[in-house]
């Protein structure tokens, strides 16, 4: 079996696979860990990289006559491994389990092989304009058409990506820097990590001068906790799901990616809606800021402060508020 990629908006009327998403109504088989998704049970596992591996390793697998293309519907690094996993099935299995690590670093933030982290910031770097080797013009088109151009342009560079990845440094070092700081700090007691396993908490307190040198600073973080240190090192470190970053009195909780996913290699509480807590928070609130949570839908949920650097509630009442609301019923999803 070997499938060609074709891009999601141009799927038009052929039936397909859809790897690491959802699909259209030509859909013949989804191999994906979205929620509500349908792979057929003897395939599921936590990375969509997974699935498709355990669908190609399968030679009892159903024919599906008539489905030549794959495809997805968005772009990323358990994408980018899913997709290659189908159109070049030799080349993925040789390295099968090095491109699981680069699909768990890219979803998880969490790998224990450096390089594959290394392969997964390569992949990164090349969807951030300011750091991409693609033309500056690409990223001025659809969100459709520079999917269609990572995977083009990734799928036939992905072997020699990962073949070469020390010598795609330009591309890896900034995170790497950043990942290598947080994992220092971390051992020296620099960053402090305490775990409620009850309520699946975990406090991540920084020291208040930070960890990172200005050089260090990603320049364009996804999130304030991603310009203060590195979340595959706290991962790595971590067995809870549920993560709130301290540094002085400026606080960030948020539910990680496995949360949102259909995970199935153990059981994790579901996210429960902080809309109520928010409530609470802006009442208390003395700093001119306000509070928002981004919701239990999002794929990572974030509770946090905006509009202020640091909130007039100190740290002990903050986790105290936290931790209320954690022990709480339920109201998200699974």
């Amino acid at each position: 079996m070997k499938l060609r990629y074709v891009p999601y908006h141009l799927l038009t009327d052929e039936p397909n696979i859809i790897v690491d998403g959802s699909g259209n109504k030509h859909t013949r088989l989804t191999l994906s860990h979205w929620p509500g998704n349908r792979t057929p049970a003897q395939y599921k596992d936590d990375l969509s990289a997974q699935i498709a591996f355990r669908y190609v390793e399968d030679e009892n697998r159903a024919s599906l006559d008539g489905v030549e293309v794959v495809s997805n519907n968005h772009f990323d690094e358990d994408g980018l491994v899913s997709v290659f996993a189908m159109v070049d099935p030799e080349k993925a299995l040789a390295m099968k389990d090095f491109l699981i690590e680069v699909a768990r670093a890219g979803d998880f933030s969490m790998c224990h092989d450096r390089d594959a982290a290394r392969v997964s910031f390569v992949l990164s770097a090349w969807t951030d304009p300011d750091r991409s080797p693609l033309s500056r013009r690409i990223f001025g088109g659809t969100t459709e058409e520079l999917n269609q151009v990572l995977y083009e342009e990734l799928l036939k560079r992905l072997p020699k990506v990962v073949d070469k990845v020390g010598n795609l440094k330009e591309f890896w070092e900034p995170e790497d820097r950043v990942l290598e700081a947080t994992e220092n700090a971390i051992i020296a007691g620099k960053i402090k990590i305490e775990e409620d396993r009850d309520i699946d908490l975990a406090v991540v307190t920084l020291p208040d001068d930070g960890i990172l040198d200005d050089d260090e600073v990603l320049e364009n973080p996804s999130s304030w906790i991603s310009s203060e240190l590195h979340p595959i090192a706290v991962h790595n470190k971590i067995d809870c799901f549920r993560v709130l970053v301290i540094r002085k009195q400026r606080y960030e909780l948020y539910y990680r990616y496995e949360t949102w996913i259909d995970f199935v290699s153990r059981i994790l509480k579901e996210r429960i809606d902080l809309a109520n807590l928010v409530k609470r928070l802006n009442t208390t609130e003395r700093s001119g800021g306000q509070w928002s949570f981004s919701g239990v839908d999002k794929i990572i949920s974030r509770l946090k402060l905006e509009g202020a650097e640091e909130s007039s509630i100190s740290p002990s009442h903050f986790l105290d508020y936290i931790r209320g609301s954690l022990t709480t019923t339920p109201l998200g999803i699974g």
